[in-house]
């Protein structure tokens, strides 16, 4: 079996809340639509618990 890749991505605080609200409003739209949503429940889990990275260590040049 191949290996999974895995990838991080770098939002500010107000991203982070629109990625959560975006999952939110598409797993409402699966419950309406009596389909299957629990991996949605994890990712909105993953990214309320995902770790503050420390403004010293940005990976990119805010502009």
């Amino acid at each position: 079996m191949m290996k999974e890749n895995h990838y991080s991505i770098v939002v500010t605080d107000m991203e982070r809340r629109i990625i959560i609200k975006a999952l939110t409003l598409l797993k409402d739209k699966q419950i309406h639509d009596n389909k299957k949503f629990d991996f949605i429940d994890d990712l909105i889990v993953r990214s309320c618990d995902a770790p503050l990275i420390n403004k010293k260590n940005r990976f990119y040049e805010e502009r």
